[in-house]
Formats: C-alpha cells, sequence, structure tokens
C-alpha cells in the first residue's frame, strides 16, 4: 500500500509541476536591455505576401528613410512563427531607435504595411531574440513586449 501511494504522489507531482518548472527553470526570461542592439521582425501574411518582392520593398523602404543606419534585410526561417520566410531588420543601436522605425512603419504605412499584408512586426534586444529562439513561441514575449516597449513609461 505505501509503496503504490508513494508511486501515486510521484506521478502527481511530476504532472502538477513539470509544465511549470519547464518554463520558469529551463527558459530564461526576458528583460529589458533598451542599450544593447535590437532588431525588428516583420511577420509577413500567408494570404497574400510574395516574400521576395515584399523584401525588395523593406529594403527600398530603409534606403529611402534610414540610409545613415546601414540597416540590413534579411529573410529567415522562423517556423513557430510563421509557414513563410520572416523579414530580419537589424541592426538598431539601441531600444528607442528600433521603436521609432516601428512606430513609422505603422503611421506612415509604405505599400508593404498595407492590405494586410504584414500580419505583425516585433521589435526585440538581440538577447531578448536568443530566447525568442530557444523557447520557438512568441507567446510569453506577447505580454512582455505590451508591457515593456508599448506601453508608455
Amino acid at each position: 500500500m505505501k509503496k503504490t501511494y508513494l508511486i501515486l504522489s510521484l506521478v502527481l507531482s511530476l504532472t502538477v509541476w513539470a509544465p511549470l518548472s519547464a518554463q520558469s527553470f529551463l527558459m530564461p526570461d526576458y528583460v529589458q536591455q533598451p542599450d544593447s542592439q535590437h532588431i525588428v521582425l516583420i511577420v509577413l501574411s500567408e494570404k497574400w505576401a510574395d516574400v521576395r518582392e515584399i523584401s525588395g520593398e523593406v529594403v527600398k523602404y530603409n534606403l529611402r528613410l534610414y540610409p545613415e543606419m546601414e540597416l540590413v534585410s534579411t529573410r529567415v526561417s522562423l517556423p513557430f512563427l510563421s509557414n513563410l520566410p520572416v523579414l530580419y531588420v537589424h541592426y538598431f543601436s539601441n531600444k528607442a531607435e528600433a521603436m521609432e522605425y516601428y512606430h513609422r512603419l505603422y503611421k506612415e504605412k509604405p505599400d508593404f504595411m498595407q492590405m494586410n499584408i504584414v500580419e505583425s512586426v516585433w521589435v526585440f534586444s538581440k538577447g531578448n531574440l536568443n530566447t525568442l529562439l530557444l523557447e520557438e513561441s512568441i507567446k510569453r514575449y506577447i505580454l512582455f513586449f505590451q508591457k515593456h516597449y508599448l506601453t508608455p513609461g
């Protein structure tokens, strides 16, 4: 009887604590790094986007409006975000530069930001992008982004 109780206790403790411990102890937390280099990820809509054409439009936009920054736009595969390649725009010197770019995209709405071609745009510090790549999920980052990037203050 004691043996059965011990095994049952062990199974219950693993099912209750394992999901919590896996996320809490294996994945690093997202941290504020306002002075570190930042990256902008542009996730394209799978319904509308011609990846090569949109990628070219982003390069033209960057050259026209940010020639002094020498931004590089690359297509990367992040299947946990999209089945299409994601546009990786780098490097911004800090959070403020990246957020200025982010807000300008939504305010000015260049052609590639219209007609639901872009599904979402995210700003990451290099360190937080590494955490995202390890985690392979945007879920935890969404709350962090809303709190530390979109909330004034």
